[in-house]
């Protein structure tokens, strides 16, 4: 399987008071052929199991942006704030 690892910036979530989540640069459903990916990642080693999902969130060129939300509690073990990047681990769950 394919390391998907990338850089990206902490983006603050626009619902919902505090969340934040980072852009994946891929085309998920492209790439794994569905919409909705459940994950192991990290945030600069820090471990996190979600998924990856499209929440409305559109690229600069309107194209559909897949995202990966990120916990308070790890942006806090990180040191790390809205703007602020991170290097992003991705394990697909089977």
């Amino acid at each position: 399987m394919p390391d998907y690892r990338f850089e990206a910036q902490i983006q603050a979530a626009t619902i919902g008071k505090g969340g934040a989540y980072v852009a994946c640069p891929f085309d998920l459903r492209a790439v794994f052929g569905k919409g909705r990916l459940k994950v192991h990642a990290t945030f600069d080693g820090v471990p996190y199991d979600g998924s990856i999902v499209n929440m409305g969130v559109k690229n600069p060129d309107g194209s559909i942006c897949y995202i990966l939300g990120m916990r308070k509690d790890i942006r806090q073990t990180l040191h790390k704030k809205i703007g602020d990047t991170v290097m992003v681990t991705i394990d697909p769950i089977s």
